[in-house]
């Protein structure tokens, strides 16, 4: 079949949200689009999106490059290193942020969020290091949020399952 056949098929509401520039949106993308999209910005390379965001991540990277023996080179890399680099970390949770707040950006805002997390659970978890202003309650709240998405691999949800055990229970800092 065509690709101009199933222009013709597609539900027009898709449409018509896909061809309007001036409405958000980030509610186009199903379920399982959600899921190819988040595998794929996992093995996308960090040197390429944080570099794209902001010139000094640069020296960041280099450094880090310089100095572990084995560095990440990909977000999934990142979040599942033994010892992910904390100023990568912090860099990941920055790039995410970004595009969580951006109305523009090319990241749906439901990837954005799991980067975003992980960023702060694997820093946690890994460093004991806070990277955020958020309490435990908002982090818990992300955590929950993404272990509810049913689009989320299996090594992500283990990911924010490792993570939450380093929030204590009194709502503040673990």
């Amino acid at each position: 079949m065509s690709t101009i056949h199933h222009v013709f098929k597609s539900d027009s509401s898709h449409l018509s949200r896909l061809a309007n520039l001036d409405e958000n949106a980030q509610d186009i993308w199903q379920p399982e689009e959600l899921g190819d999209i988040l595998r794929h910005q996992l093995n996308a390379p960090l040197a390429f999106d944080l570099t794209t965001r902001e010139p000094r991540t640069q020296t960041v990277l280099d450094a880090v490059h310089a100095t572990v023996a084995q560095p990440p080179r990909k977000f999934g890399d990142l979040f599942h290193h033994p010892h992910p680099p904390l100023d990568l970390l912090k860099l990941a949770k920055d790039f995410a942020k970004a595009h969580r707040n951006s109305p523009n950006s090319p990241l749906p805002h439901e990837i954005a969020t799991v980067l975003y997390f992980a960023s702060i659970l694997v820093a946690l978890s890994r460093h004991r290091q806070r990277i955020t202003t958020l309490d435990n309650p908002s982090i818990r709240q992300g955590i929950e949020w993404v272990l509810n998405q049913t689009w989320v691999d299996d090594a992500t949800r283990a990911l924010f399952r490792e993570g939450v055990k380093q929030l204590g229970d009194d709502g503040g800092h673990p």
